[in-house]
């Protein structure tokens, strides 16, 4: 009987949402962006790239949103918010799911 070939499972693409979307209490990190480059800037200048975890304090579209990374709080505009793309994260600790991500 010849030996039965299956098919390899295909890859799937970590969910990558909005800031604006996530709830209070979630923890993420940045998948990626629609930022310009002095955005970005600015934004790594803070803490907040794409090899940290962080807390969300506050989220949505009517306000700034708020979000925490260690013991740092950052208020971002609704409109830098719903450009950053985030990768929800159940790690109980910080930087756990960072340590899987390739250094830029």
């Amino acid at each position: 009987m010849p030996p039965t070939m299956t098919e390899p499972e295909p890859v799937r693409e970590p969910v990558r949402l909005p800031l604006t979307q996530l709830k209070r209490g979630d923890r993420a990190m940045v998948a990626g962006s629609s930022l310009s480059e002095e955005d970005r800037a600015v934004l790594h200048a803070m803490g907040l790239d794409e090899r940290c975890t962080f807390t969300v304090c506050r989220a949505g579209s009517s306000g700034p949103c708020i979000i925490q990374l260690d013991a740092t709080r950052l208020g971002l505009s609704p409109d830098l918010a719903k450009r950053i793309l985030t990768r929800p994260c159940d790690c109980p600790e910080s930087g756990c799911c960072a340590q899987d991500t390739p250094k830029a």
